[in-house]
């Protein structure tokens, strides 16, 4: 049995060495005799390359040995603490808060960097790049103690561009996040992150942060009066409409912002210039109003037209305003209820056609009629009527109907010109009475039945024969008596006669091919054609 024990330890190792299971003392680099006569001593090993003294007992030990001291460097952070733990100014890992940490003092320098998260829990950009390029932003790298929850140290943030971020601690706002990376230590709380697109300019999505906490600063919040419009320019242009008695929550990250407040208390009329504007930007659509989910969308501007010729009445929540000469109008109808009636002032013609109706003599009758009428006061028209041209059409019928209804068939027809004379007597007043002119009335024509037609042809056609027998025995009496005169002529005048012979000569001469003569010129003068009577030679 030897009773001299040798033991050769590293640079890299450390050797506990025990008596009767009791710690004796730490043994460094070299050669170490010692005597064991009864086999009392025992060595443990431990390798400082590990940097971390994780001996079951190492608490107790450390703090009941005060030769540990020289050996092992002995770290205590509290629950608010972060340790970022550096060896030869080499960040080597990230401490847990509330963590002891036991470590070789012959491994080699050894630095705890001590961070307080009660209050400033944001991790600086530097660190966060130094933590990201060892890769220690892991759960498995985290230096902790096996009771402790393993997680990710940092929480690591990234807003993009022309968007901003609202960071919550335990459901309480703990800071606004322009476009950027960001970390921030997450243990001990419980982090949430909303972001929110600021190119969409409304903040209304994020209005119920604002109203919660004041100190937003990436919000402004406009509010309009009831009778008030608001015109949104962003870097000078027009993005948008706002209705009245808006409450606006506009991303100050959008750009310049400003709000133009129009007043249309008195005023609803849109400027040409602005109209253009709008029109341009195709900004007159419900569903680009800037406004509250809840509140109801429609047009912000009505655009009405009144064309040549034509005039137009503005009626503003039934009551009349403004008579509207022709031209392009618009007009705010937030909180309105705005009508425009147009009429048209050129003549217009009105036809009444078909119209079945009873004469005197009870001979149905239709009757076409036409008539020119002419708007002349606008007012008057749209207190009395609601449709002129249904109105005058009823007017004209009606006054056709007593016109017709008290005169005979023959009547009418001798007097052509009564009808139009009597329906413009009887209309003309009424009509002028509610600002409608009567220019002109005229039947174009009366259509007889059937049967009456038929009848009445032949009453003309028996007139018509009649007529014709009278002129013809006229004539024929005449021409008897021309007859009588001319023979009377003839008879006391021999040249006359022969004037007459040869005349009836030569009508028979055209109607014959040939004809013989016999006895000379005198045959033919003598024998061919004879008016008179002569008497036998001797």
């Amino acid at each position: 049995m030897k009773f001299r024990k040798q033991h050769i330890v590293s640079h890299t190792q450390r050797v506990f060495v025990y008596k009767n299971k009791q710690f004796e003392r730490v043994l460094g680099p070299g050669k170490h005799s010692f005597w064991d006569f009864n086999n009392q001593l025992e060595f443990v090993t431990y390798s400082i390359d590990s940097l971390y003294f994780a001996a079951p007992d190492a608490v107790r030990m450390y703090h009941t040995h005060s030769n540990l001291h020289a050996h092992i460097s002995h770290f205590k952070l509290t629950e608010q603490e972060v340790g970022l733990l550096y060896f030869n100014d080499t960040l080597k890992g990230v401490v847990a808060p509330g963590e002891s940490l036991y470590l070789w003092k012959d491994a080699g320098e050894i630095r705890l960097e001590r961070i307080d998260i009660s209050e400033q829990f944001y991790v600086e950009e530097n660190t966060l790049k130094l933590i990201e390029k060892a890769g220690l932003n892991l759960a498995s790298k985290l230096i902790k103690s096996p009771k402790t929850m393993a997680c990710k140290p940092i929480y690591e943030i990234t807003i993009e561009r022309e968007h901003i971020g609202f960071l919550f601690a335990d459901n309480e706002l703990v800071r606004e996040l322009p476009a950027g990376r960001y970390g921030v230590w997450q243990f001990n709380r419980d982090f949430e992150l909303q972001t929110f697109d600021c190119r969409t300019i409304s903040a209304q999505a994020g209005a119920h942060i604002y109203d919660k906490h004041k100190e937003v600063t990436s919000i402004s919040h406009q509010v309009l009066g009831p009778e008030e419009v608001g015109l949104l320019y962003v870097n000078q242009v027009l993005k948008g409409i706002v209705p009245p008695g808006e409450h606006l929550y506009l991303w100050k990250e959008a750009g310049d912002i400003h709000m133009e407040k129009v007043d249309i208390s008195n005023n609803l009329y849109v400027d040409d210039s602005l109209m253009t504007s709008i029109n341009q930007s195709g900004l007159n659509n419900a569903s680009l109003l800037f406004k509250a989910p809840t509140t109801q969308a429609s047009a912000p501007i009505i655009d009405m037209s009144v064309e040549s010729d034509h005039i137009g009445l503005l009626y503003v929540n039934n009551t009349l305003v403004r008579e509207l000469p022709p031209g392009q109008y618009g007009l705010w109808q937030f909180n309105h209820n705005i009508e425009l009636k147009i009429f048209d002032c050129r003549t217009q013609m009105l036809e009444v056609s078909g119209q079945e109706i009873l004469s005197k003599d009870r001979v149905s009758l239709r009757i076409n009629l036409s008539a020119s009428i002419k708007v002349i006061d606008t007012k008057l028209a749209a207190q009395s009527v609601e449709d002129i041209e249904s109105f005058a059409y009823n007017a004209l019928q009606l006054a056709l109907r007593e016109a017709v209804g008290t005169q005979d068939l023959d009547d009418l027809l001798l007097d052509k010109l009564y009808i139009n004379e009597t329906v413009k007597e009887l209309v003309d007043e009424r009509l002028n009475a509610v600002g409608i002119e009567l220019n002109h009335v005229g039947m174009k024509d009366i259509i007889l039945p059937g049967e009456m037609k038929t009848i009445l042809n032949q009453v003309v056609e028996a007139q018509k024969a009649a007529e014709a027998n009278v002129i013809k025995r006229r004539e024929e009496t005449a021409a008897t008596r021309s007859l009588h005169n001319t023979a009377k002529v003839m008879e006391n005048n021999p040249t006359l006669m022969r004037l007459k012979e040869l005349e009836a000569l030569e009508k028979i001469a055209d109607k014959i091919e040939s004809l013989t003569v016999y006895g000379g010129l005198d045959g033919l003068m003598n024998n061919v054609v004879n008016l008179g009577r002569r008497e036998a030679h001797v």
